[in-house]
């Protein structure tokens, strides 16, 4: 390109060479950001160039000087006509492009034309108006993002990774249509719904070229109640049946992990920092392991283990110091009586898995990978096809780009471990778990169990469980002590045994009835459903404050009291209304009758509620009784003369209630 100053400095130059400055700057960025290189040059005549001082050297002179010199053998600076100054900012003899003439001719185009000569090779001038142009690299992706399952109301970052000439650009999708404000490498997901389940892809652009990743389903977990939990922030031991694998290892229940720097659990209640501390291999250079489970304790054939994770690493990271491999072991369908782990002694069963928190433990070590899958004390191969990583030789390791999407390391010891101890250095490589809170399921579908870390699922077994019961533990599988113990170590918080919820049904609803005025009278209904339904008693479809049980006892009723009752149970699988029962009151006085008058003229004073309805009955022998008639009070003293029967020896009266 080529431009001339329109005279005088622009606004916003300080001289005539910073506003050529500023505008060469300008074009060479925004070629740039194209991925060109450019070289733009300055457009000036011998005298003007007195006009720029020696800040533009760095840009070439393409100077017009039409003074009939022979452009082969001349310079633009011989010329010595010129009114200004003959300073030259690129020195003597500097020139890229010498505009001899403008009256020139050229064949094939009419009128005069503009004639001008390259200082240089026919490269060289290639390379000077072409410039240099970035091979074509449009994106790449490195990491594509992952298939996840989560629970209502948790929440998961997604992530991809790509390649490519820059600017990237990065568009999120939901079933195909473009999520709002979804433009990043990573789509945060909060207060999950079922609505947010689907098919998600994100499209990766550049100037060269897109990238559409691969599927990523997220699936969104049916409702789950829970049938036993223990967040252990008292000391529940008592409720645990311990199985160890000799004495050199440490099951710490209430542990306060506040005091090794650890955040309260994701799960916890009120930012309490109380959970069960497993240690192993403390201090004789033996693999260990142990393991607890609820004593006495039998869940269902679909249930699953779900318990906030914590592994603690000693460093230096990533690839941690002296013993620093030990693992968390979690799994269903055990008696709760056997040492979880591989040694052969140990009758491991059920099926359970391990996973390590530092990574780097390769099938030729003792551990045999960072993430494991046993049935009972079978270690389940990487072909076997049960590790949702495929059946590669990585399948088992945090090296697999499988787990490095969800896990993408660079997790760090908490702060106070940092200032603490001096190993406590560095981070963790991508594709491990350790130094961080992590959502754990086992779940157990009959026979099926899977297993899933932050929604990821990590394995699927297959086998014929017997057992009912589920255990959590802690294992060093290699002989090498800690060389910090008090770093080494594992914890679980908030676990809890979960079934799947159940919607409420009723099995009695509030019934209809009446009742005495001033009198107190209960209402009930019971319904059934998992977790145990909670009630809102509703008067006339009004909620009645305070009414949340499954029984509702009315005290001292008035007639405002009558009306229709009716009761919402929920749970978190549903809520459902009942029948209305109606309330109906009547008088509240006892009705009492006296006798008036001599054999013959007999006469009954009635004494009751005025308005109020009545039947007089009689009877002969006081058990069989006939009513007379139904009356409604005229007042609350009110006189009847029944009828006289000359063949009765005796004949008795009473006045009751009309319901």
């Amino acid at each position: 390109e080529t431009f001339t100053a329109p005279g005088g400095i622009p606004i916003g130059a300080t001289s005539y060479s910073d506003w050529a400055n500023q505008w060469c700057n300008a074009v060479v960025s925004k070629a740039a950001a194209l991925g060109i290189t450019v070289k733009p040059m300055i457009y000036t005549s011998r005298c003007e160039a007195a006009n720029f001082n020696t800040s533009v050297a760095q840009w070439p002179p393409w100077i017009a000087s039409l003074n009939g010199l022979s452009s082969q053998t001349e310079s633009p600076w011989n010329a010595t006509s010129c009114t200004n100054s003959t300073y030259q900012v690129w020195g003597t003899g500097v020139w890229s492009v010498w505009q001899y003439s403008w009256t020139g001719t050229v064949p094939g185009i009419s009128g005069d034309c503009d004639l001008d000569v390259f200082n240089g090779t026919a490269a060289g001038l290639t390379n000077l108006v072409v410039g240099s142009v970035i091979p074509l690299s449009p994106p790449t992706i490195s990491s594509q993002p992952s298939s996840r399952y989560v629970d209502r109301g948790s929440a998961i970052t997604m992530r991809v990774a790509a390649s490519g000439n820059l600017p990237l650009k990065y568009q999120w999708r939901l079933n195909g249509t473009s999520l709002a404000n979804a433009t990043n490498t990573m789509l945060p997901l909060v207060n999950i719904q079922t609505n947010n389940a689907g098919a998600y892809t994100v499209v990766i652009t550049n100037n060269d070229g897109k990238a559409t990743s691969s599927v990523a389903t997220l699936t969104v977990n049916q409702l789950y109640a829970p049938v036993f939990a223990d967040n252990f922030d008292t000391n529940s031991s008592a409720n645990w049946t311990f199985n160890r694998a000799g004495t050199d290892n440490r099951a710490t229940f209430a542990y306060d992990y506040a005091g090794i720097g650890v955040a309260s659990a994701p799960n916890s209640t009120g930012g309490t920092t109380k959970g069960l501390r497993f240690e192993a291999n403390l201090s004789l250079g033996v693999t260990n392991a142990l393991s607890v489970s609820p004593a006495g304790q039998g869940f269902p054939t679909n249930s699953r283990l779900h318990f906030d994770m914590w592994i603690n690493v000693n460093g230096p990271l990533p690839a941690g110091g002296v013993g620093s491999t030990e693992a968390i072991t979690a799994g269903v369908g055990t008696t709760g009586t056997r040492v979880q782990w591989n040694l052969a002694s140990a009758a491991a069963d059920g099926v359970w898995f391990s996973v390590n928190g530092e990574g780097g433990v390769t099938d030729a070590n003792v551990g045999s990978g960072d993430f494991l899958a046993y049935n009972g004390g079978t270690l389940q191969p990487v072909g076997s096809g049960v590790y949702a990583a495929g059946t590669g030789s990585t399948a088992r390791g945090n090296g697999d780009l499988y787990y490095q999407n969800v896990f993408p390391g660079g997790q760090t010891p908490p702060a106070s471990q940092q200032s603490g101890y001096p190993q406590q250095t560095g981070a963790l490589n991508s594709g491990t778990v350790g130094l961080a809170w992590r959502d754990v399921v086992v779940s157990r579908n009959g026979n099926t169990v899977e297993w899933f870390i932050d929604g990821l699922k990590i394995a699927t077994v297959t086998s014929a469980l017997t057992a009912s019961n589920i255990f959590v533990g802690y294992w060093d599988p290699f002989t090498s002590v800690s060389d910090n113990t008090n770093l080494s170590f594992g914890l679980v918080d908030n676990l809890r045994v979960e079934v799947p919820a159940v919607a409420p049904v009723f099995a009695t609803q509030p019934q209809s009835l009446w009742a005495r005025i001033g009198s107190n009278t209960t209402l009930t209904a019971s319904a059934t459903g998992l977790p145990s339904p909670a009630y809102q008693w509703k008067f006339n479809g009004t909620n009645i404050t305070g009414a949340t049980n499954a029984s509702l006892l009315l005290s001292n009723l008035q007639g405002t009291n009558a009306g229709l009752y009716s009761v919402l149970v929920t749970n978190i699988a549903g809520s459902l209304m009942s029948s209305n029962g109606l309330l109906s009151l009547i008088a509240g006085s006892q009705p009492t009758l006296q006798l008036i008058g001599a054999p013959g003229s007999l006469q009954l004073n009635c004494l009751g509620d005025a308005g109020a309805t009545y039947a007089l009955e009689t009877s002969t022998n006081l058990i069989n009784w006939s009513t007379l008639t139904n009356m409604v009070a005229p007042a609350a003293s009110f006189q009847f003369t029944p009828a006289s029967s000359a063949g009765d020896l005796q004949r008795y009266y009473r006045l009751r209630s009309g319901l």
